[in-house]
């Protein structure tokens, strides 16, 4: 039984913290039988402090009035971001809360000048693992950790805001 909610897309808010981290660890723990040691949640336990940079960035999903999405970017170096904790509420899969989450974090490394974005998965999140896949990611690496397959995806970005750069006119078409 799937309804369409309206949901709104924004920067996480320190007082949802306890939402975000128990949304997320229950998606690891429940779908992927991942606990602490295999995929730490420490930068769940001080969102703001642990994506409090400049060129970071935590993004929320909000339908009536819960986080039942999030999506995360890291600074990893200059040129480069982490793309996180891409998770969406069992309950609200299937209405593209995801890709939007993706779009609006692609939109953020973009404005950013960031020129790649990595996202490490397992083979386990196949549906993360799809969702880079339709949104330009590309597997680069592959690696064995005991039963575990860990993956690197990643998205090269277009050079952004850059005058003189383009070959066309330097207006915005916002």
């Amino acid at each position: 039984m799937t309804h369409e909610h309206t949901v709104e897309i924004r920067k996480f808010r320190p007082q949802e913290q306890e939402q975000v981290h128990r949304l997320v660890s229950s998606i690891l723990k429940q779908e992927f039988g991942l606990d602490e040691s295999t995929y730490p949640e420490t930068d769940l336990s001080d969102i703001a402090g642990h994506y409090g940079g400049t060129r970071d960035i935590f993004l929320v999903a909000i339908a009536n009035g819960s986080v039942v999405g999030t999506i995360a970017i890291k600074e990893d170096d200059k040129n480069s971001a982490l793309l996180r904790r891409i998770a969406v509420s069992p309950a609200f899969r299937g209405q593209g809360i995801a890709k939007q989450l993706i779009i609006k974090a692609i939109e953020f490394c973009q404005e950013n000048e960031y020129r790649i974005v990595h996202f490490r998965s397992t083979q386990a999140m196949s549906a993360a693992n799809q969702l880079c896949g339709q949104n330009g990611f590309k597997l680069r690496a592959s690696m064995q950790l005991g039963a575990t397959t860990m993956l690197k995806y990643t998205r090269r970005l277009r050079a952004a805001r850059r005058p003189a750069a383009s070959k066309k006119s330097n207006k915005k078409n916002d």
